[in-house]
């Protein structure tokens, strides 16, 4: 696809690149006893997700097992990960990464986003979960609350922290899209997640849609507001999706993007 090739000019892509640098830096685990930590984590979290959700297997669920395996060779993932269902009324999905090869990483989808989903869509909420594992960003979230979850972090690290884990949400949206290969499907997905609402009933134009989030996306940078601590508002997210499928060259995808990355950075300070 068109925007692999753009990557590297990506300003979501570079600033997250700089941000995950600045904070592994100061997060790294520095002796065995955080590596220890990191590996029991692993551990519970591998039996505690493997024992209350319902494995995705080819003999069990064969149809969804052979969707998951797509997406997986399609973004070119080669990590050891299991795909599981939870038992959740809402479109959404998890990803657990890890940092060691004894236990693999997990992604899972809730039931209700595979009874509400159709396949198309599913990849998009795959690929996105992929998107974390792929830039493994659990990895660096877990050191950092390791160090700083008792003493709390000093405000320009925590900003940092915040900053990443807001471009990584759009990043992990890159690789939805790119699962997908269709604006039209991710917004789909979108409103399915965000409401529950197949769109296609309404018969809204994916235009006329993407000209009125625009005007939501202005609306929260001029009040100073983009999101909680961990996700930017799906406005700026759907604004991003479209920036990344409708953009004809790197120049103009840096040109576009680099609006949202700005008032990512500068707002971020509000939610700390």
């Amino acid at each position: 696809l068109k925007l692999q090739r753009y990557m590297n000019l990506n300003p979501v892509i570079i600033q997250r690149k700089n941000l995950r640098l600045k904070l592994w830096d100061d997060v790294r685990p520095i002796n065995d006893e955080q590596v220890k930590a990191e590996l029991i984590y692993m551990k519970y979290g591998f039996f505690d997700e493997s024992g209350f959700n319902l494995p995705i297997e080819p003999d069990t669920t064969p149809k969804l097992f052979h969707l998951c395996q797509a997406v997986r060779e399609r973004l070119n993932v080669h990590e050891k990960v299991v795909f599981q269902l939870d038992n959740r009324v809402r479109v959404q999905g998890g990803c657990i990464v890890s940092g060691n090869d004894q236990y693999p990483s997990i992604i899972h989808m809730s039931s209700g986003a595979v009874n509400t989903l159709s396949e198309d869509e599913l990849s998009v909420l795959i690929g996105h979960e992929l998107g974390h594992l792929i830039n493994k960003d659990g990895i660096v979230s877990f050191y950092f609350n390791l160090k700083y979850k008792k003493s709390g972090a000093p405000k320009k690290i925590a900003h940092q922290f915040n900053v990443y884990r807001l471009l990584s949400e759009l990043e992990a949206d890159r690789y939805a899209y790119l699962a997908s290969g269709d604006l039209d499907t991710c917004i789909s997905f979108e409103y399915k997640r965000i409401g529950g609402i197949d769109i296609k009933k309404f018969g809204v134009p994916t235009n006329q849609f993407i000209e009125e989030n625009h005007k939501r996306v202005q609306m929260f940078f001029d009040g100073g507001q983009i999101g909680s601590n961990t996700h930017p508002y799906d406005a700026i997210r759907t604004e991003a999706l479209h920036i990344f499928a409708t953009s004809k060259n790197s120049h103009e995808l840096s040109s576009r993007m680099y609006p949202l990355v700005y008032y990512i950075d500068k707002y971020a300070n509000e939610i700390i």
